[in-house]
């Protein structure tokens, strides 16, 4: 995609392109050529839904924090906590509510509600 340097929304769509195009590539092998395709089209595809209208773009601090919760969540081990907290550098109460949450948030994604209508699994 041909970089448009007067604006920073030009800086922006060549930055997406690229962006998406790298991606394709380390993620899913696909040639350059395909990748750089892809990059362009979904910039063009931005451009068709929110050309014209001013864009804020968020730190993504939310989806982060998600990940990084979910890593801890993974490598929690029933016993190593203090483990945990020395590595990602929480207090032991921070990885405490971590797993609390993502535990509860886990068994009630596997557990059936007694009072819905039964399913016919």
């Amino acid at each position: 995609m041909k970089s448009d340097s007067r604006s920073p929304a030009g800086d922006l769509l060549n930055d997406l392109a690229v962006q998406v195009s790298v991606a394709a590539v380390e993620a899913f092998g696909v040639s350059e050529e395909a990748a750089d395709a892809l990059g362009t089209d979904v910039a063009m595809r931005m451009i068709e839904q929110w050309g014209g209208q001013q864009l804020y773009m968020p730190k993504g601090v939310r989806i982060e924090a998600s990940r990084l919760h979910h890593q801890i969540y993974q490598e929690w081990r029933g016993r190593n906590h203090r483990e945990l907290a020395r590595k990602y550098g929480f207090s032991l109460q921070f990885i405490y509510r971590v797993i609390k949450a993502l535990r509860k948030a886990d068994l009630d994604s596997r557990q059936r509600d007694m009072f819905s209508p039964a399913s016919n699994d």
